[in-house]
């Protein structure tokens, strides 16, 4: 069975036959208010999914980056330009993240990024390394399942092409990031997810602020702040803070 076929199989078992769809007035009203976004304009290329008739609401920029017609990527292409080499990893990664999102006891609407950054393929037939920022932008009021899907594709040419697909999760609730590292085990024991915490320091960092300074802004004890700066060099396996920053920037997280 091919990755698009299991997908969407898993999204009419666990989500469709879970939640309630929404109505097209109101994906309408959100593509509208999305399209209207700053957040567009820094946006390389990029597809909305909705999970429950698991199908794209959206796609753009695969034109200028990747050669494709926007058209062209839909529910059923997306996942089969994705490297042969790396199509295991990247399917299992994506149905834990989703198995920890379908366990959450908040709403998963905004409740962070989870990123992975493996190879797709151009129009041309090559292969370029990208890192997928995956936003959930809608939910079950009632369920919390996720219904809608953000996800934005970087380029990360300067990274080496055969390195091997890695992840990386964000998300604001600490229990939440407690039932996603459970989920993620099952693929590595290294688990490579950042707090709500972690990146609001990081992104003080990036202002030029203290340890001292971020501590004072944000309630915390310096020891505290350092404590957090040390865990996210051990995530990201950086030596310093320019390179954390660096590696953060590159995810779209700070």
């Amino acid at each position: 069975m091919s990755l698009t076929a299991l997908f969407k199989d898993f999204c009419h078992t666990h989500m469709a036959s879970r939640a309630t769809p929404l109505s097209e007035e109101y994906k309408k009203k959100m593509m509208d208010e999305l399209l209207a976004s700053p957040l567009r304009s820094v946006m390389q290329a990029w597809s909305v999914l909705d999970f429950y008739d698991y199908r794209h609401l959206w796609a753009e920029g695969f034109d200028t980056y990747f050669g494709y017609e926007n058209s062209y990527i839909s529910a059923e292409t997306i996942l089969e330009i994705v490297h042969p080499e790396d199509q295991e990893a990247f399917g299992m990664l994506y149905a834990l993240c989703l198995e920890g999102l379908l366990n959450m006891p908040i709403p998963t609407k905004g409740i962070g990024h989870f990123c992975i950054s493996y190879r797709m393929r151009d129009a041309k037939g090559n292969y370029r390394r990208i890192t997928e920022t995956n936003n959930i932008i809608e939910c079950d009021p009632y369920t919390n399942i996720p219904l809608v899907n953000l996800a934005q594709i970087t380029l990360m040419d300067t990274v080496q092409q055969d390195a091997p697909v890695s992840y990386y999760f964000s998300i604001k609730d600490e229990r939440g990031v407690d039932i996603m590292r459970r989920r993620l085990e099952k693929y590595d024991r290294r688990v490579n997810i950042f707090t709500e915490n972690e990146i609001k320091i990081a992104r003080l960092l990036k202002q030029g602020l203290t340890s001292r300074q971020i501590a004072e802004k944000i309630f915390l004890s310096k020891h505290t702040v350092d404590k957090y700066r040390k865990n996210m060099l051990e995530k990201a396996q950086k030596v310093n803070t320019p390179q954390l920053l660096s590696y953060l920037g590159g995810l779209n997280l700070v």
